[in-house]
């Protein structure tokens, strides 16, 4: 009787530690989910980061100065550009989730034209690597697609944007398609630009 006791009770005390020892993980990973929240996330993902240096070397290609323009975004491996000027990040995460890159072309409101009237034909595709992006604005840039490359379509690429405002470009029907694509948007701003026909317009929810 008193060995049967005896193994009862090993037996409890091996199921107790056991306990223990997954309530001490449940508390680790607690601790851990709480300091990452507190926290943050310090950088900023690569990809993304190549991304808006992308964007910032289309600026510059037009002859403008990005330096001045967009002085925070150095090609530095170590530059956290969720702190740079016009970028705003998931303070989780640190996915890039809004881009303010509105009046890159120097709009004067009193005069309603551009320090430059050129057409800039953007290549869209720079933004897919921005998977988190939910806000985009573009306005007042006087952009055009670019037509060798298409790259305008793969703006269809951000599933989760929900805000995207192109005010005062020289986007056409072309983009269209794209718009109706991104499936996560909830407010699509488009004065003053190219397009034609009335609204809804045709073609652009025809996938």
């Amino acid at each position: 009787m008193n060995i049967n006791k005896g193994k009862e009770w090993w037996m409890g005390a091996s199921h107790f530690q056991m306990e223990l020892a997954n309530i001490a993980k449940c508390l680790l990973l607690g601790v851990v989910i709480l300091w990452i929240q507190i926290h943050g996330n310090k950088g900023c993902f690569e990809e993304e980061r190549l991304a808006l240096l992308d964007f910032k070397a289309f600026v510059g290609s037009n002859g403008f100065d990005a330096d001045h323009l967009l002085p925070s975004w150095i090609d530095d491996p170590t530059s956290n550009c969720c702190k740079w000027e016009r970028v705003m990040c998931n303070s989780t995460t640190g996915h890039v989730t809004k881009l303010s890159l509105n009046n890159t072309r120097q709009y004067d409101i009193k005069s309603s034209s551009f320090h430059n009237e050129n057409t800039w034909y953007v290549n869209l595709s720079m933004f897919q690597q921005l998977k988190e992006l939910k806000t985009l604005n573009l306005s007042y840039n006087n952009f055009d697609c670019s037509i060798d490359d298409q790259g305008c379509e793969k703006l269809s690429k951000l599933k989760k944007l929900e805000v995207l405002d192109l005010t005062w470009n020289r986007f056409n029907n072309i983009i269209l398609p794209s718009l109706g694509a991104l499936i996560s948007l909830k407010t699509l701003i488009l004065d003053h630009n190219k397009m034609e026909g009335s609204f809804p317009i045709q073609g652009m929810f025809d996938l």
